[in-house]
């Protein structure tokens, strides 16, 4: 079937209830600096950051077990914040490297904070009672998750990281310790959960992988023993498909571990030229968006437990971070079950329940969780955590971006306790709210909602006038490569604004100068490090087949940026702007329509043949050394 998208606006029942529950009041709530009023572009506000903000990741924070220390990453700022919780002051501020990105921190059983800093390609780690940087060590090229184990037979404990090059690497928890081994997994690896009896033998890994959601099962001996994903979903009334993307964190529960992502329609999307149909951009019917949020439970063997079904949290926009009590408290007495609370860093909300609620949800046909509470907490909440457990509940502590701050919820009544502020230079940009957000309007889809992280989803569209078309690639200097679309029907990025951000999106128009801000901070999107080379014979045999007259990658991928951004028919039976394949290993899907799920796949004649370079004359080792470069790239 065909979905046609048209622009509603309402409260959901969800949203509605949340309001009446909290009682909150506008003094109560942070209020988001420089949200213009929806006005001309001519009144646009434009302020432009003297150093890029990196795109927004979420989950970069943690309470120390003894409930009495905030742990904040703060990538804007490249920075650590330790918080005194029980006075609201900032005991300390750990400076990093420029440029180093700090994301997931832990607190290991001896006291030491492990924060994975995503772009310095390392682990830092601090002592917590005093703030004092105990260690550096370079892991690999892109950490992202990070998690510790103390086996109970004893032996050394040590610290597991997720890299989004590719690798899982266990080290020593000692700072001053080495790796211990470093095993290649797949690349775009994300977040860890350990599960098993607290033995080596008995020990599990449960390890997300970020743009496809699935989670992959990792046994004692860092072997893969299998993979899950979380189930998709079909609109109960209109019949609208979804399937699960964007695996923005997952963390553990009781039973294993449970992943907060996106759902990503899956039915032929119209697009409506004379006027601004959207994507259901402002509706908050997550069945009339084409990405909605959801949770998914898993088991302790990485199974999925979550029913069909069942998960769906409504229409948030970029649902980046997810918390588990400890205890039992706040919503529920169930010696089974457990508090939830999850934040999205364009709905400016947190949202709390319980682990059975999101199992037994389904908050897209109805848009209603039972036994759920929904707070607004203020401009972009990137992260949330529980405080320790007390007969009055566990405090929510949430991190706010920009401005930098942390806000404390009281356990009974949800209220504000406090707000915390970070200090630190403001870190607002126009081009970075833009992308995350529209300024001018609360919208349930974002430039981020389909490239998060700068990057993309892996997602392929289905669009009933042009076809099936596999999400494009933002990394690195996008703008480098106009002009824009898979057809290359958009010569700048004034007319990308118009035909996606106001017609598909249902944005508010936007000035050349907002405009220009958006590019300047896609100008300085970096690209996910790659895992270090291994096999640099086979790298060069397959650059002299890449650059052969007879194969003739070359003679379209060329220059810096490997295209020539023109248009060419390799195939298909229609013309498509040549993609640059500077990081192409992390981008699977390949081609426009997602035909080939490896590099391998794309050289089968069913997803463009020999048109598209002619591998007619290679051997099977002739295209393992073709991919082996292209991986290089």
């Amino acid at each position: 079937m065909s979905l046609r998208i048209k622009r509603l606006t309402f409260l959901t029942p969800l949203v509605a209830v949340g309001l009446a529950l909290t009682g909150c009041d506008d003094e109560s709530i942070v209020e988001p600096p420089f949200i213009d009023p929806p006005s001309g572009p001519e009144n646009q506000l434009v302020i432009v950051s003297d150093v890029r903000p990196p795109a927004i990741s979420g989950g970069t924070l943690t309470v120390t077990r003894d409930g009495l220390t905030a742990l904040v990453s703060d990538p804007d700022r490249d920075r650590v914040v330790l918080v005194d919780l029980a006075t609201s002051e900032v005991k300390k501020e750990i400076p990093l490297e420029p440029g180093d990105e700090p994301g997931r921190v832990i607190e290991d059983a001896a006291g030491v904070a492990h924060v994975a800093l995503r772009s310095g390609g390392a682990i830092v780690s601090i002592d917590v009672a005093t703030g004092d940087v105990l260690g550096r060590r370079e892991v690999c090229a892109a950490p992202r998750g990070v998690a510790s184990f103390a086996p109970i037979e004893g032996g050394d404990a040590t610290l597991l990281v997720a890299c989004a090059s590719g690798e899982l690497v266990e080290l020593t928890a000692d700072p001053a310790g080495a790796i211990l081994s470093s095993t290649p997994i797949e690349p775009d690896l994300r977040d860890i959960v350990v599960t098993g009896d607290g033995t080596r033998a008995g020990r599990r890994l449960l390890v997300s992988s970020f743009r496809s959601a699935h989670v992959i099962t990792v046994g004692p001996d860092n072997q893969v023993e299998g993979e899950s994903q979380p189930a998709g979903f079909n609109h109960e009334f209109t019949g609208r498909g979804f399937a699960p993307t964007v695996a923005w964190r997952m963390v553990a529960t009781p039973t294993g571990a449970v992943m907060l992502h996106q759902r990503s329609a899956t039915v032929a999307i119209e697009i409506e030229p004379e006027e601004p149909s959207g994507y259901g951009g402002d509706s908050f019917d997550c069945g009339s968006t084409i990405v909605n949020a959801s949770t998914t439970s898993f088991n302790e063997q990485g199974a999925r437990v979550t029913g069909d079904q069942r998960g769906g949290v409504g229409a948030l926009l970029l649902p980046v971070d997810i918390a588990v009590a400890n205890e039992t408290g706040i919503l529920t007495n169930a010696d089974d079950d457990r508090t939830v609370a999850f934040v999205a860093a364009g709905s400016d909300q947190v949202n709390v329940t319980t682990l059975a609620s999101l199992d037994l949800a389904d908050g897209c046909t109805n848009n209603f969780i039972e036994n759920t509470l929904v707070i607004p907490i203020g401009p972009e909440p990137v992260a949330v955590a529980f405080g320790p457990v007390t007969e009055n509940g566990a405090d929510l502590v949430v991190q706010l971006r920009e401005p930098s701050m942390l806000v404390v919820l009281n356990p009974t009544t949800l209220q504000q306790k406090a707000q915390i502020a970070l200090g630190g230079p403001s870190r607002f940009d126009s081009g970075h709210q833009l992308f995350h957000r529209n300024p001018e309007m609360r919208t349930t889809i974002s430039c981020a909602s389909c490239h998060p992280e700068g990057r993309e989803d892996g997602h392929t569209w289905q669009f009933v006038s042009q076809g099936p078309r596999r999400t494009q690639s933002l990394e690195g200097n996008v703008m480098d490569t106009a002009p824009f679309h898979w057809e290359g029907d958009l010569d700048d990025m004034g007319e990308l604004m118009t035909d996606v951000f106001e017609h598909r999106m249902g944005g508010m128009p936007q000035s050349e100068q907002r405009v220009g801000a958006l590019k300047g901070w896609l100008e300085g999107n970096g690209r996910v490090g790659r895992a270090p080379l291994t096999n640099d014979a086979a790298i060069a045999r397959g650059k002299a087949l890449f650059e052969d007259d007879v194969v003739a990658c070359a003679s379209c991928h060329s220059g810096a940026k490997l295209t020539n951004n023109e248009s060419v028919d390799v195939g298909t039976g229609r013309k498509f702007q040549v993609p640059s394949l500077v990081g192409i290993r992390n981008r699977a899907p390949f081609m426009h329509d997602g035909c080939a799920t490896t590099l391998f796949e794309r050289f089968d004649a069913a997803c463009g043949g020999n048109k598209h370079g002619d591998v007619s004359g290679l051997s099977e080792s002739d295209l393992d050394d073709l991919v082996a470069y292209m991986d290089s790239l």
